[in-house]
């Protein structure tokens, strides 16, 4: 049996300085470290975000892009994420937000990797979106439930809106 390789992907980075998504980035790569046989895991992480950038960190591989996770790049950043991920091989991505969600349909034309994503919230619904971002973020949320193998929320109001929009089930790991 193959080890698992696994990518996160939709974070700063780590180690852990942004937010939340970066905390659980680190915490996966030092859960690793205690396992017998850990999977290969990379991080994706955003290059202008470290100053130092080390090829591993806790036994985790990171690939730094020249894109920023965050604003108007985190789209594409989280694209070429996923299509990196799949053309390097890795069988399950652990993409954190929606971002990049509108890849996916791509991804799955070449790739075969397990896909769980973590809705981090109901952006399209934010006031701080203008009328041209809105849309297209509801689009990204939609495909990432459609196109996901596995839909994550970290709180039950998020798992209901899915239920109830998409009629989808949404594990919730607060």
């Amino acid at each position: 049996m193959s080890t698992a390789r696994i990518a996160i992907l939709g974070t700063v980075g780590v180690t852990a300085a942004y937010g939340g998504f970066e905390t659980l980035a680190e915490n996966l790569v030092r859960h690793r470290e205690t396992l017998k046989a850990p999977p290969e895991l990379t991080v994706y992480c955003a290059a202008s975000a470290f100053a130092s950038r080390p090829a591993r960190y806790r036994g985790a591989r990171l690939c730094y892009l020249p894109l920023r996770a965050n604003g108007a790049q985190s789209m594409l950043y989280d694209a070429v994420s996923l299509v990196d991920a799949v053309l390097c091989g890795h069988d399950r991505l652990l993409l954190l937000g929606v971002s990049g969600a509108l890849a996916l349909p791509l991804v799955r034309c070449f790739g075969q990797a397990r896909i769980a994503t973590n809705i981090d919230g109901i952006e399209w619904q934010r006031a701080k979106w203008g009328r041209l971002a809105r849309p297209v973020l509801r689009t990204s949320e939609w495909a990432a439930v459609r196109f996901s193998d596995e839909v994550i929320a970290d709180n039950a109001a998020i798992a209901r809106h899915v239920a109830t929009r998409y009629g989808r089930a949404c594990h919730t790991i607060p």
